[in-house]
């Protein structure tokens, strides 16, 4: 296949053989030789990585002469590149990491696209749930009330409790609320949920006793 290819790493630079020209030369001549996939000749089957060859047609097809060639395979040999087989009239050669240089690049090729397509997927997700979290946390962002700053609650909490007692009252029992954490320690996961479950009433029962400086604060710590 004229269209096909092999893969070459970079990592070729620091191959051992790399700088000698001969045994580089025909190492990846072998490798553009070698068949992708199995087939038969002459009754002698070829598995992908494999080719027939002679040590004469090598040499005329890398410009090098035989003993060059012969001495090229023998290093190759000896560092485990290939494997040489000699026949009646030929001699197959054997990538023995042909995979790793061939492989089936149709399959590369569906997986990669695969992996681009999971990557994209994987990737619109997170930017979603990002913009989502941010989102919620813009949405949850607690602003600071009273005069000790003591009093948290969103602009949404803040808005339901206004539109329900009006804003006078709101911030009287914000108030309440305030000078309570500030003089008695108070702690509440939700000091929206407190104002509700028992400030105002506390602020309606101080006023009815018109007494602000009574003992409010201890009939409520106990409530």
């Amino acid at each position: 296949m004229a269209d096909a290819f092999i893969k070459i790493y970079r990592k070729m630079l620091e191959w051992e053989w790399y700088d000698d020209p001969n045994t580089c030369r025909v190492w990846i001549h072998c490798l553009l030789r070698a068949n992708w996939k199995a087939c038969k000749w002459h009754g002698i089957e070829i598995e992908p990585g494999q080719f027939i060859t002679s040590l004469p047609s090598l040499a005329e097809e890398t410009g090098l002469t035989i003993n060059q060639v012969r001495t090229a395979l023998e290093h190759l040999k000896s560092t485990g590149e290939i494997t040489s087989k000699a026949q009646a009239k030929c001699r197959v050669i054997t990538i023995n990491a042909w995979t790793d240089y061939q492989g089936d690049h149709r399959q590369e090729r569906r997986q990669s696209t695969g992996r681009s397509q999971d990557d994209h997927r994987q990737t619109t997700a997170d930017k979603e749930y990002k913009e989502e979290k941010e989102e919620k946390e813009v949405k949850e962002v607690k602003n600071i009330y009273g005069e000790y700053h003591h009093v948290r609650l969103t602009e949404s909490e803040w808005d339901k409790l206004c539109n329900e007692y009006g804003n006078a009252a709101t911030h009287e029992a914000i108030t309440f609320l305030d000078e309570y954490i500030e003089m008695k320690g108070y702690k509440a996961k939700s000091h929206y949920l407190a104002l509700r479950k028992w400030v105002f009433d506390a602020v309606k029962e101080r006023k009815s006793r018109q007494n602000p400086q009574g003992n409010v604060f201890e009939d409520w710590a106990n409530a």
